[in-house]
């Protein structure tokens, strides 16, 4: 038989409830977090979502950066100002 998914507002209710006690071991805090973050999530239901907040911003920093080009404040970059030792391979990524 299917496991019946609680609403919202029980889920809400448990997760409180789980927050109060402290957690003894690795799994319990494991536990303990994702209640956090379901709690949090919960509370900001009404709020803009990330992806939509993050797709406006970056609208809004192309139409800034096109003002700037066309004024002509944007700097060209200069890299043989830069230091050979800021250039160097650092792991995984490359300056």
């Amino acid at each position: 038989m299917k496991k019946k998914k609680l609403s919202s507002k029980q889920q809400y209710q448990l997760d409180v409830e789980l927050v109060k006690i402290k957690p003894t071991n690795r799994t319990e805090a494991k536990a303990h977090l994702a209640a956090q973050l379901r709690i949090s999530k919960f509370k900001s239901k009404g709020r803009r979502g990330f992806k939509s907040a993050a797709k406006s911003a970056k609208e809004s920093l192309d139409i800034a950066n096109a003002i700037w080009f066309g004024e002509g404040v944007v700097e060209s970059v200069d890299t043989a100002r830069i230091p050979d030792s800021n250039k160097r391979w650092r792991g995984r990524t490359a300056d």
